[in-house]
């Protein structure tokens, strides 16, 4: 078992070098020094876990000291040393925020077991705040990956929305990491000890729909052969993922919106009302405000899931991200197949940041997996590319316009491509461009 690392401040120098030599022989990482002010120094170049201190120091005084070291963040214990006639002014040192105290001369046995009181107590509250920093990192943004300005406006949103429990609809194309957003917006919440659960809508029929949101009575349809829950029970107290939620049907949403309402329901044959508090996050890739203008969508349920919206932007629409995935994938798939890989070829980077991305970024990963199934090398080569990603070795250097394309969306390919072309060097685009380095920028930033 390590031991905690420990500072000592007493001003009789005897007596420190003495403690100092007889923790040091005992196993602690231990440090000396014979005042207030020098502690503070060298808390500022070293981390400790354990501070044992004299209450009387010269010029700064051992309350003053501990009020000092509470301003700091780091999870210190502080041990106050105390003459059997100032046992009141421990229980001020406690009160300032001392762990425990000890009386003169000091006990070496006794100091110990203190020791290994607070260590301990250190410990749990590492893990504690560990497991808490992990809980909500689990999808914090540890696969909602970017380093564009439009996703880390999302990412700022996540952390604004979170705290809340209005109802958040996420709009983006297929493979745009929706759930993850969903996720993200749950593990940053007050809910985050509480159940997350996930429904895709599109594959389901209305009648398997219906009975997996509200759960069915035994009996309530052939093949009910027992009561079953839905997931607004089981999301109860935490939060309910709807992915496609436009593809519902009026009925279905019908009863959504009651939810959305009241926070009750009835299951599929049943007559006990329910009552659930889950906050609701909901996603799709159609235009809901048109699917409601066609009378395919409830207008009152749309605004209701409509509090706040997300907008994922295409992978195509932030190719400047797409190395960073590719290397956070690679060594997310390296890991799991046990392979060791550095990353990619140029050429591979740049077919990879090339291609259109029709998937997004669940397509991208997929691409990244296989190579690194078929990659026996320690980069991944355009070999290990599917066929499709790779242009022509003549196509490389080339920009295709389709016919169709605005000159907007023309003019804004060719300034991407040229960038990449440069490695991101807006000098050198622009001289490449014949354009200035400056309206580069101002398109950049017009972009994002």
């Amino acid at each position: 078992m390590t031991k905690p690392r420990l500072l000592l401040i007493d001003d009789d120098k005897t007596a420190l070098d003495g403690l100092v030599k007889i923790l040091a022989h005992d196993g602690y990482p231990v440090s000396g020094v014979l005042s207030g002010y020098e502690a503070l120094n060298l808390l500022s170049r070293k981390t400790f876990d354990i501070i044992v201190t004299d209450m009387k120091l010269p010029g700064m005084g051992g309350l003053s000291l501990i009020h000092e070291l509470r301003k700091k963040e780091e999870p210190i214990a502080i041990v106050v040393i105390t003459a059997y006639s100032s046992v009141k002014t421990a229980v001020e040192a406690i009160k300032c925020g001392a762990d425990d105290y000890l009386t003169k001369p000091i006990n070496i046995e006794e100091l110990a077991l203190v020791l290994e009181k607070l260590w301990e107590r250190q410990q749990l509250i590492v893990q504690n705040r560990l497991l808490k920093e992990k809980l909500k990192d689990k999808y914090k943004f540890s696969e909602l990956v970017g380093s564009t300005p439009q996703m880390h406006r999302i990412f700022k949103m996540i952390e604004d929305v979170a705290p809340s429990t209005a109802s958040t609809l996420i709009l983006g194309e297929t493979g745009t990491g929706k759930e993850l957003v969903a996720n993200a917006i749950h593990y940053q919440s007050d809910r985050a000890c509480m159940p997350f659960v996930a429904l895709h809508c599109a594959a389901l029929s209305e009648g398997v729909l219906e009975s997996e949101l509200f759960g069915h009575e035994k009996g309530a349809f052939t093949g009910a052969v027992q009561l079953r829950k839905g997931r607004f029970e089981l999301a109860d107290g935490g939060t309910l993922f709807l992915d496609e939620v436009g593809e519902m049907s009026l009925k279905v949403q019908v009863k959504l919106l009651r939810i959305l309402e009241k926070g009750e329901f009835e299951r599929v044959g049943g007559e006990k009302t329910i009552k659930v508090d889950v906050r609701l996050i909901a996603a799709t890739n159609r235009d809901l405000e048109r699917e409601v203008s066609e009378g395919r969508f409830r207008e009152d349920l749309f605004y209701r899931l409509n509090v706040i919206t997300i907008h994922l932007p295409p992978l195509r629409e932030r190719r400047e991200d797409i190395p960073l995935l590719s290397n956070f994938f690679v060594i997310k798939y390296a890991k799991k197949y046990k392979k060791e890989l550095k990353g990619f070829t140029p050429e591979a980077m740049e077919a990879l940041c090339a291609y259109h991305w029709q998937g997004n970024v669940r397509e991208l990963e997929n691409v990244i997996e296989r190579s690194i199934v078929l990659c026996k090398k320690s980069v991944v080569a355009v070999d290990h590319l599917p066929k499709n990603i790779v242009p022509n070795k003549e196509d490389r250097s080339t920009i295709k316009i389709h016919l169709g394309t605005s000159l907007k969306e023309a003019e804004k390919e060719i300034i991407q491509k040229t960038l990449f072309m440069t490695n991101g060097s807006k000098k050198e685009a622009a001289k490449i461009l014949g354009i200035s380095s400056r309206k580069i920028e101002y398109k950049v930033k017009e972009w994002s």
